[in-house]
């Protein structure tokens, strides 16, 4: 690879990064704003079935696909029309066996769970959902080895606006729960229409073994770890709604919700990174930098964002007498966002991992975790209710620094030197926010004064130990704003 191909990548790699972060800005926006107005017209429950029921739809996903689609992004060369339409012909045959599975299964667990109308309709809207994103992955992985997130990154935008936008509608008019299952409709299939039209390839079935041989060999080892990792997210999760409630279940989700917004910072880096990592492979060096500084930068959003959340949101639940509703959330918030912040630096290692074709390192990874999670998740969901099952995630999440350690032997990657400065801005920050609570002021005045201090103090620090690695973003930028 000679350096105008790599500083090619580079450029596209940065431009590709920028428009993916607008987009997780944009989409967070609408759907913090769409998800506070949905929990402030609906009860707690009703969060919590919708949960459950994607949680269960979400299982389907992990077969309908065995790691096909990542194999076309992360091979070396374009696909071929036979490798697209083999893959295709493989997927479909697995989401129509997966929804054969949902019409056998579903009337007996209605039975036992008494479920009702909206239940159904919910799951039938998701099992839609399902279907069609399917139908989106093959012009979705010819953007991707493009780079071409910038379209990517407009059709989620609209798919995001629109599910939110009319699930705020239906809810307010007093269509209940049953509002997500409207939403889910018109989201998907408008999605669905728009990828179509801007990203069209040759449409069809057919199968090639050879194309197949070749694509399992990367993708099976791949979709092994999603399984393994469907095992240990997806289905304890059902677990622990079985065990707490629907009611507890909505409180957890609602928990979750703040420590996932800043986590998309990660995963537009992630999203990018994975075909670039690819591509660069054999570029030891180059490779090993381009880890450390998607790392470093994901912590220097990420941890500050997360600790500014956490550090408001009692105030922001006051504000409102309607939404104190959720303020048991507030403690497991807090939990996840420590283990939020221990995600973002692991997450992007093992999407390196991946990304260079080291899936045995995934899997033996994905196997512990799931391991942790069965031991921990319903002991302490039994004994503590969802407090327990949030402490629980903390301590399975803390067994990920065994991948810093792997890290440092595969790539010589010291994840601590990466972390140091962005760990001790943001400690300083909460300390000094922590401190503001001794003033006594109202709620809206405490919001505002803590996001004003917490800037100031974590943008001093980072601008004085950091100012190398924020001029060099800045320098990046400017191929994206025009200016060579």
């Amino acid at each position: 690879m000679d350096e105008v191909e790599i500083n090619n990548i580079k450029n596209k790699t940065t431009v590709s990064i920028i428009f993916l972060t607008l987009r997780n800005f944009g989409i967070q926006a609408i759907s913090t704003v769409g998800f506070f107005l949905l929990t402030l017209l609906l009860g707690t429950g009703d969060v919590g079935l919708f949960a459950i029921v994607a949680e269960s739809v979400g299982i389907l996903g992990y077969f309908s696909d065995v790691g096909l689609a990542s194999a076309l992004i992360q091979q070396k060369e374009t696909p071929d029309k036979s490798e697209l339409q083999t893959t295709f012909a493989i997927q479909q045959l697995l989401v129509s066996f997966a929804l054969l599975i949902v019409v056998f299964i579903y009337p007996q667990i209605s039975a036992q769970r008494h479920y009702g109308t909206n239940e159904m309709w919910i799951l039938i809207a998701l099992c839609f959902s399902f279907a069609a994103a399917s139908l989106k992955t093959i012009p979705s992985v010819l953007l991707e080895r493009q780079l071409n997130f910038k379209l990517l990154s407009t059709i989620d935008i609209v798919e995001n606006t629109c599910f939110y936008l009319v699930a705020v509608i239906f809810a307010f008019l007093g269509f209940g729960v049953i509002a997500y299952a409207y939403a889910s409709f018109i989201r998907s299939a408008l999605g669905l229409i728009i990828i179509y039209y801007y990203s069209p390839w040759p449409l069809g079935v057919s199968f090639s073994w050879q194309s197949a041989k070749k694509l399992f060999k990367y993708g099976v080892p791949f979709q092994l770890n999603t399984l393994i990792s469907m095992a240990k997210d997806r289905l304890s999760s059902l677990l622990v709604a079985g065990i707490i409630g629907r009611e507890s279940f909505g409180i957890l989700s609602w928990a979750q919700k703040g420590p996932r917004i800043p986590l998309s910072f990660m995963d537009a880096i992630m999203k990018v990174t994975f075909p670039t990592f690819s591509r660069i492979q054999e570029q030891k060096e180059f490779l090993r930098r381009s880890i450390e500084k998607s790392i470093y930068f994901i912590a220097v959003f990420v941890f500050p964002t997360l600790a500014g959340l956490s550090l408001i949101a009692n105030d922001v639940v006051n504000i409102i007498p309607k939404y104190s509703k959720w303020l048991p959330a507030l403690i497991p918030m807090y939990i996840f966002a420590v283990n939020a912040g221990i995600a973002s630096v692991t997450t992007p290692l093992t999407n390196a991992f991946n990304a260079v074709g080291k899936i045995k390192i995934t899997t033996k990874l994905m196997i512990m975790w799931t391991i942790l999670t069965w031991i921990f998740y319903p002991v302490l969901s039994l004994k503590y209710g969802y407090i327990g099952t949030s402490i629980a995630t903390l301590i399975v999440g803390s067994s990920s620094v065994v991948v810093w350690i792997i890290a440092q032997k595969e790539f010589s990657i010291n994840v601590f030197k990466t972390i140091f400065h962005p760990l001790i801005a943001t400690l300083l920050m909460v300390i000094s926010i922590i401190s503001l609570n001794f003033l006594h002021l109202n709620s809206l005045t405490n919001v505002i004064l803590k996001i004003i201090v917490g800037i100031i103090i974590y943008s001093s620090y980072s601008y004085y130990f950091n100012k190398t690695e924020i001029i060099w973003f800045l320098n990046q930028t400017k191929w994206f704003s025009g200016k060579k």
